[in-house]
């Protein structure tokens, strides 16, 4: 491997005292910036990831991230790969996950891996404590090599392992965000999800079902899909339909219009089913031989993740999407699921389902003018004004401002509720 190594921390980024010191300097850093650096680091990353990951981390798993990079970099675009690695004694013992993308096209900056298609940033570490900040300064101070404007960390949990180092050494952006979820620990098994239901709404879930039934002529049905030919086509028609409801919204979403979306999940499954952590999840609901609505997420250590779903245009009025919702949730109730994760964005319609609200942040750090002018004026003035500007706007000019350049291809603002529908 390529990647620079041995770089040890200046006393100034260690904490006070001898001991501190001496405990930074067995920390080493280093960077791969390309997928074959990337493989390299598989058996270190899996390991580090399958002892020390959290159920909140899906979108920093070695599956993830080579998907995506296998897909994505360096073949349009000027995304690569920037992943800091912290060992000591020759073990991986902190991986960040980040990129090189560039916004507007001039300034160059550093985010998180996969953005925006990761939905919660954070770092894989078995570090703690004055350890974990000391590697992190170390890792701090590689990155600035990088030759970047501003590093841009969207999509920060208040629980991230990295939060509390964000806080101390970066900015806030403007905007805050949350991501609904819910507690499935009290529900033993699926049947009793009816208690989360009133009298009237248990009535409405069997009229929504029985009005499916009659318009498309057949039973309706819920199903896992298991096999590779079955997953293929069932994204090929859940992408299909996500992007035809965006376009009657008038919305546009580059990152599920882009033509790679499809061969990147794909690979995802492939990868994930030589994973012991991360699990490709999609289920479809059919009434009759007609699929009507599908559901794509992720699992890992007892959190679903609902990435996206869609629904059939004749089904929409039929809240084919609303039946899927609660049979998905059924499903990971039966399959020993602890949280059934709504993601980000927070709206009254995902809090109707949640038992509680994550509060999500954005964090930045300008490292030259460029990276001044962008975080301090685009992050946090700019940007809040563009997207209040658009939720208030009539259907043409939402198209006009989401076509706007600022934010380039990796700004996920344009459409951050267009994974479900």
């Amino acid at each position: 491997m390529n990647a620079v190594t041995d770089i040890l921390a200046r006393p100034e980024d260690a904490a006070p005292g001898a001991g501190a010191q001496a405990s930074t300097r067995a920390f080493t850093c280093a960077l791969a910036r390309s997928v074959a650096e990337m493989a390299a680091l598989a058996d270190e990353w899996r390991a580090l990831e399958r002892a020390h990951g959290r159920d909140t981390q899906a979108f920093q798993s070695f599956a993830w991230c080579m998907a995506w990079a296998e897909t994505f970099a360096g073949k349009r675009g000027d995304a690569r790969p920037l992943i800091v690695v912290v060992r000591s004694r020759g073990h991986a013992r902190l991986i960040w996950p980040l990129m090189r993308t560039r916004y507007v096209g001039i300034v160059r900056a550093v985010s998180w891996l996969s953005d925006p298609y990761c939905q919660y940033g954070d770092v894989l570490t078995d570090l703690e404590g004055e350890a974990l900040q000391e590697a992190l300064a170390l890792a701090l101070r590689k990155i600035r090599g990088a030759r970047a404007d501003l590093l841009r960390l969207r999509h920060v949990r208040d629980d991230a392992v990295i939060a509390p180092f964000l806080r101390q050494r970066f900015l806030p952006a403007a905007e805050r965000e949350g991501a609904p979820w819910l507690d499935l620990t009290p529900f033993e098994k699926p049947e009793d999800l009816d208690r989360r239901y009133n009298k009237n709404q248990r009535r409405r879930r069997k009229r929504v079902e029985r009005r499916l039934r009659e318009h498309y002529g057949g039973e309706v049905r819920f199903a896992l899909l298991q096999d590779a030919e079955d997953v293929r086509f069932a994204l090929r028609h859940l992408i299909q339909e996500k992007r035809g409801w965006l376009k009657r919204k008038g919305l546009v979403s580059r990152a599920l219009f882009d033509p790679r979306l499809e061969p990147f999940l794909q690979r995802l499954h492939e990868l994930s089913l030589r994973d012991d952590d991360l699990q490709f999840v999609l289920t479809e609901t059919r009434a009759g031989d007609v699929m009507i609505s599908w559901e794509f997420g992720l699992r890992m250590r007892g959190r679903h993740y609902a990435y996206i779903t869609a629904q059939l245009p004749t089904a929409t009025e039929l809240s084919a999407a609303r039946l899927h919702m609660d049979r998905s949730q059924r499903q990971a109730i039966a399959d020993g699921m602890k949280v059934f994760d709504l993601l980000v964005p927070d709206n009254a319609r995902k809090r109707g389902w949640a038992s509680d609200v994550m509060p999500v942040r954005e964090y930045f750090l300008p490292l030259s003018w460029r990276g001044q002018v962008f975080g301090r004026g685009y992050l946090c003035h700019l940007r809040p004004r563009m997207r209040q500007a658009y939720h208030n706007a009539p259907m043409g000019v939402r198209r006009w401002l989401k076509l706007l350049p600022f934010g380039g291809a990796q700004d996920a603002a344009e459409a951050e509720d267009a994974t479900k529908n």
